[in-house]
């Protein structure tokens, strides 16, 4: 996917790449865009596609920038209704896709934003505990006394109950 090198020598054509055989998982996808009519990506000039390999930001913008302007080129062209057709389906089909990841992102922030609120009350009580002549467990093991109003626990439970407390 080298944008700026590639593009000018690699491989066209996915049956040229050396390195990608027919049963890798995104054979289909690498086919249709090395052989697309804009050649979306193309292969290093060793005829390789180094597929194991990250991708740069660099690569990956010259590579949507490619096929933005195909896009633009062939609508210039007056795309033929079959490709508007083609189009509007694949926006069709992910458009339930990207609404999915939506759901699922909206779900996750949700989730961490509970578990955040939980981390941070969880804080303070640390912070009120240390604040209060060091943590409540320290004085417990060192047999410092513990002042009750400090857990809000009546008196006589001892560690007990600034175990519960604290767990």
């Amino acid at each position: 996917m080298n944008a700026p090198a590639a593009q000018a020598q690699g491989a066209t054509n996915v049956s040229e790449l050396t390195d990608v055989v027919g049963n890798e998982w995104a054979y289909n996808a690498l086919k249709e865009l090395v052989n697309h009519p804009c050649h979306i990506l193309v292969g290093y000039p060793d005829r390789t596609f180094r597929g194991q390999k990250s991708a740069t930001r660099f690569e990956l913008a010259a590579a949507l920038y490619k096929y933005e302007q195909c896009i633009v080129e062939r609508l210039n062209q007056k795309a033929d209704k079959a490709d508007l057709e083609k189009f509007a389906a694949l926006l069709e089909e992910f458009r339930g896709e990207l609404n999915k990841l939506k759901a699922r992102v909206a779900d996750l922030e949700r989730r961490m934003k509970a578990v955040e609120e939980k981390n941070m009350e969880q804080d303070m009580r640390l912070a009120y505990a240390e604040r209060q002549k060091g943590f409540l467990w320290e004085r417990v093991v060192k047999g410092t006394f513990i002042d009750v109003r400090d857990v809000g626990v009546g008196v006589g439970r001892g560690a007990r109950a600034i175990y519960e407390y604290l767990f």
